[in-house]
């Protein structure tokens, strides 16, 4: 679900005071007994969501902003950012659906049927995803958290660790946030049903709890393939800028040089 995700050259207006936010930080861990290296950090202020995920350097790879009805995704290396409404993508449906069919009309009959049937097969493969409380809890830190578990066709794939809000600095702000970046998802998604099959399992839980996951593992049959953590939890009052692409930056659609498909 990458290509839901993307950033602005835009301005969002000025806003001379900045309200207080709060700033996550996660780290990566190679395997248990290692200790995390920063990977990624989360900004939330008022319903207002940004992720940065980070080099092995620690520095900004790409960064995501969801507010106003809209994602962004934005490629600091390439300096490219792309846009995520409901709109855009029914129109950018809707300029593919007009593109396939002129070709189609230029094709043979056989070979029309032949692509005309393996589109309609495409169309009907999807994954059932589910999330569940898995009904055990675990300590990260000093925090005490409940397990949900993600499957895709009964198959679980990752777990989320999620603390209460009111166990986390800030929690109010972040849980506002993630429960408008889930609607923000939903509603970008349902213009698109590729893109609504392939939806993170982690938006519908943003939208689920009552809390925050600091601890996310995927993997499967007991096979952890990644796991990430919450290493700290600041209060501080974001400026404007954070949440807006930096000057400079071009945008591009997806399919475009630069951009994903």
């Amino acid at each position: 679900m990458r290509a839901i995700l993307t950033s602005v050259c835009v301005c969002f207006g000025a806003m001379s005071a900045a309200q207080a936010g709060v700033v996550v930080h996660m780290g990566a861990k190679e395997s248990a007994e290692s200790a995390p290296k920063a990977d990624q950090v989360v900004y939330a202020q008022d319903g207002m969501l940004r992720i940065d995920k980070l080099d092995s350097a620690g520095h900004v790879r790409d960064t995501t902003l969801i507010r106003d009805g809209t994602i962004w995704e934005v490629d600091v290396e390439k300096r490219t950012f792309m846009k995520f409404d409901k709109s855009a993508v029914a129109a950018q449906q809707s300029a593919m659906s007009d593109r396939m069919q002129a070709a189609l009309q230029n094709m043979p009959p056989e070979k029309r049927a032949m692509f005309e049937e393996r589109m309609k097969a495409m169309q009907q493969q999807s994954h059932a995803y589910t999330l569940t409380d898995a009904g055990r809890s675990e300590h990260v830190g000093s925090y005490s958290c409940q397990i949900w578990q993600a499957s895709r066709d009964g198959k679980p794939i990752a777990e989320y660790c999620v603390a209460p809000k009111g166990s986390l600095t800030g929690g109010e702000e972040l849980v506002d946030a993630a429960h408008k970046a889930s609607a923000v998802a939903v509603d970008v998604a349902s213009a698109s049903p590729q893109i609504a099959r392939a939806m993170a399992p982690v938006y519908t839980l943003y939208g689920k709890m009552d809390g925050f996951p600091v601890l996310t593992r995927h993997g499967s049959g007991g096979d952890v393939r990644d796991e990430k953590i919450v290493t700290g939890i600041e209060k501080k009052s974001l400026p404007a800028d954070q949440f807006a692409i930096p000057k400079g930056f071009t945008e591009v659609t997806p399919g475009q040089a630069g951009g994903d498909n």
